[in-house]
């Protein structure tokens, strides 16, 4: 070993598990992400005129902020996948694209009223899966296994 050779702890196998799993995860985001963008009335044909109207009236911003939200997701991961330190910052960007996109959507728009608490299982689940990762990429730092 030189001495510009940077030592790095030792990463368990289950690592890259759960990082191509997060890229697998942020990639389904990209899909949802095109669907509601490119194919939203034909999602809307079968929802409730009140769901209608709520989807309707999103403003663009929101839908960008979607983009900054998966875009830089699957950035994380990729970066998870490559061991590098970056994906930290690129998910909590992440992960704050996500607490603005739903808080907006589900709390200041009204998502909630309209949607009821049944169909709030996937926004909570995206939710929680990006403060999941956020946290991973912290802690996979924290361990040595993310170099610069």
């Amino acid at each position: 070993m030189t001495s510009d050779s940077k030592t790095t702890a030792t990463v368990p196998r289950w690592y890259q598990v759960v990082a191509i799993a997060s890229l697998l995860w942020n990639l389904l985001g990209c899909a949802s992400f095109g669907l509601q963008v490119f194919a939203q009335e034909t999602m809307l044909e079968s929802a409730t005129e009140a769901v209608q109207q709520w989807y309707r009236s999103i403003p663009g911003w929101i839908y960008f902020v979607f983009a900054v939200a998966v875009a830089s997701g699957v950035a994380g991961s990729m970066g998870l996948i490559l061991r590098k330190g970056w994906s930290v910052a690129s998910l909590a960007v992440s992960l704050a694209a996500v607490l603005i996109q739903m808080g907006y959507s589900y709390v200041i728009a009204g998502g909630l009223q309209v949607m009821g608490p049944a169909d709030l299982v996937i926004p909570g689940a995206v939710t929680v899966v990006a403060i999941a990762l956020f946290w991973f990429s912290r802690f996979a730092r924290g361990a040595g296994w993310l170099v610069d």
